[in-house]
């Protein structure tokens, strides 16, 4: 095996390693933003419901990539040149659609000030349902976007009553503030995340492939000697 192989095998498994953490924090981030998501299902504007989706994005990708990037580590393992040469195909693949996504979850919320009014308004009578009986499903969800978010009452917590839901020990803020920064963080966020890292997916994919090169190359080499 030759000096410039060698070299070629431990950066991929670096990068390998790395590119498996980038999986790893894609479908975590995405997992935990679904969880959250689906409490507040009911405050989300049915023409921005793509906001959803972008979670559900990030752990698709995230689930494919800690798999390529075991692929990829097989492929050196194994100095096979098929495994190496798909895995930095798919690797290409990877970074477009992760691309994509990034782009698609920065996009997502196209205007600020609409999304949060909307997101207001269905607060809001989410919380005036609850108050007009205490007993009712709606309370439930403001309890759990209370419990989740650790926010109080539309605006504070001034507007609960004693027989309204429970707020949080401590909580000074309402929702209405907590929810849309978060929204407005967790999408962007994911945009973020997904176009910084696939700078690594490129870099896995040029080492891959160059990889398979040397591998190809000592064979030769090899053979004829």
């Amino acid at each position: 095996m030759g000096c410039s192989e060698g070299l070629a095998r431990l950066l991929v498994f670096i990068v390998n390693f790395a590119f498996f953490l980038v999986g790893v924090a894609l479908l975590v981030i995405g997992a935990l933003n679904y969880g959250n998501y689906s409490i507040i299902d009911d405050i989300i504007p049915s023409e921005y419901n793509a906001v959803k989706y972008v979670s559900i994005s990030a752990i698709v990708v995230g689930s494919i990539i800690v798999f390529i990037s075991f692929l990829g580590c097989c492929g050196a393992l194994r100095s096979s040149t098929c495994m190496l040469t798909t895995y930095g195909a798919i690797l290409f693949v990877i970074f477009l659609a992760q691309v994509g996504l990034g782009i698609y979850a920065l996009l997502t919320i196209k205007d600020k000030a609409d999304f949060t009014n909307q997101v207001n308004k269905l607060l809001e009578k989410l919380m005036d349902d609850c108050k007009q009986n205490n007993k009712n499903d709606r309370c439930k969800v403001v309890e759990d976007i209370q419990n989740t978010f650790q926010c109080c009452g539309f605006k504070s917590p001034n507007e609960w009553t004693s027989s309204s839901p429970q707020c949080p020990s401590g909580v000074t803020q309402g929702c209405s503030t907590v929810l849309n920064e978060w929204l407005e963080k967790s999408t962007r966020l994911l945009g973020i995340v997904a176009i910084a890292v696939s700078a690594v997916e490129v870099i896995a994919a040029i080492l891959a492939l160059c990889l398979s090169n040397c591998i190809r190359s000592s064979t030769r080499q090899n053979v004829y000697m």
